[in-house]
């Protein structure tokens, strides 16, 4: 065979060549830290990281999901701690106003301070998040979800709606509440109405008992038939024996004369009976009666001052529901009104405070959800984790480079294209002419 200088410079260049690739995908590897810097250097291997990789590109989209959602609730439950805690202020300051030591002047000025925590709450009602958005105003975020009406009144201009976060492919978590569940439809003091229908006495109701009367309003109250929601008490003299009864003026006959008038007067302190009945004329229930001590039934109480024989009538009124700024609102105009009576504040003492007991319940339930939904973030973020730990554990185990031997490769690799070099200048100074 003739060794050409032809040849002899192809076969040198290409083992060169070879080494220079060789030292270049070495030092390709050792670059990227992988051991598969194409799919060709490992095709299975490839396919598996790729899809480790878009795993965990997902689990990445699900965490910024994840992040967003939190940062909502987690405006949401400070709002919701701090009407909590405004909301116990409230009540605190409303309790101290009911001592009986306080002047109008003292008075006064609990109403200004409760005036300025419930606009504080209009305001933590009407909060937002870091990206503008109202938080309790359902999906319709742009516009605040409390405003006042021409009576300064708050009204409910939200919806009911709810917005949603993604958070895993098969699984998404609302991020926001209605305010109008939370603050807006809270039930107020639930109430009856009594008036005498027969007899000569004088007749007073009220409540005396709110929980018991809730009690027995959801027990009894039936919005779809009203007769159901009617009773009647009446009191009957008890006579003595071998005693002839008094004469009761009947409040549509009136006394037949002065003397039977003046003579069931005189029957005002004889102890008789009473009996509520159902609109059915059923006995609900009974018992003693002493004119000016007062009879209580399920949470009322109902004083009469005259003799037996008397009757009076008993409706249940409808339910109803206000924000609890309102009740507040309207409790402080009756204290702040000099020519009201005791009863009427006692009643709105009570009715401020069966509305702040009652939000407070439900501002409790939404925190109470908040924080669950919030639990629920921290351990699909946790798992998003792991998860993205374990696919890139698993690329570095089919991927990964060995950086020693990586090391040591290249520098086999950088010997034997000094050594192809070294060959090359040695060939190319080869003659027939030179001495062996």
């Amino acid at each position: 065979m003739r060794v050409t200088n032809n040849l002899i410079y192809g076969q040198s260049s290409r083992a060169i060549g070879q080494a220079n690739e060789k030292i270049l995908s070495a030092q390709e590897k050792i670059s990227a830290q992988t051991d598969i810097v194409r799919p060709s250097d490992n095709p299975v291997g490839a396919s598996q990281i790729l899809m480790y990789e878009g795993n965990s590109n997902r689990l990445k989209i699900f965490d910024e999901s994840i992040k967003m959602a939190t940062s909502h609730l987690e405006y949401q439950e400070v709002a919701l701690d701090s009407l909590n805690d405004s909301m116990d202020d409230a009540h605190s300051l409303l309790i101290q106003a009911q001592n009986d030591a306080n002047t109008q002047a003292d008075i006064d000025a609990i109403v200004q301070e409760v005036a300025l925590i419930t606009e504080s709450m209009a305001e933590l009602m009407n909060s937002k998040s870091a990206d503008g958005n109202y938080i309790f105003a359902g999906t319709d975020t742009q516009g605040p979800p409390f405003i006042l009406d021409g009576q300064g009144r708050y009204q409910w201009a939200g919806n009911e709606g709810q917005k949603y976060a993604q958070i895993s492919e098969n699984m998404k978590i609302p991020v926001t509440d209605s305010g109008k569940k939370l603050f807006q439809d809270i039930w107020t003091s639930r109430t009856f109405s009594a008036q005498l229908l027969a007899g000569d006495v004088s007749f007073s109701a009220k409540v005396e008992n709110q929980g018991d009367f809730d009690k027995f309003m959801e027990d009894n109250y039936d919005p779809e038939n009203p007769l159901s929601n009617v009773f009647t008490i009446t009191t009957t003299p008890i006579v003595p024996a071998g005693n002839t009864p008094p004469v009761v003026a009947d409040a549509n006959l009136g006394a037949d004369s002065k003397e039977d008038l003046d003579r069931q007067r005189a029957f005002d302190g004889t102890p008789g009976t009473y009996s509520i009945t159902n609109n059915l004329g059923e006995v609900v229930s009974s018992g003693l009666y002493t004119a000016g001590k007062p009879i209580t039934f399920s949470g009322m109480s109902f004083l009469m001052r005259g003799a037996p024989g008397a009757t009076a009538g008993i409706s249940l009124d409808k339910p109803r529901r206000d924000n609890v700024l309102n009740e507040i609102n309207d409790t402080l105009a009756v204290l702040s009104d000099n020519n009201s009576t005791k009863g009427q504040r006692e009643a709105a003492f009570s009715d401020a405070t069966t509305s702040i007991k009652n939000a407070q319940r439900m501002v409790s339930e939404g925190r109470s959800s908040v924080g669950s939904r919030l639990n629920i973030l921290r351990d699909r973020e946790n798992f998003s984790s792991a998860n993205q730990l374990s696919n890139a554990v698993t690329q570095d185990r089919v991927g990964g480079l060995d950086i020693a031997a990586a090391a040591t490769e290249l520098s086999m690799k950088e010997s034997a294209l000094s050594a192809s070099q070294k060959v090359f200048t040695r060939m190319s100074n080869l003659s027939l002419f030179n001495k062996m």
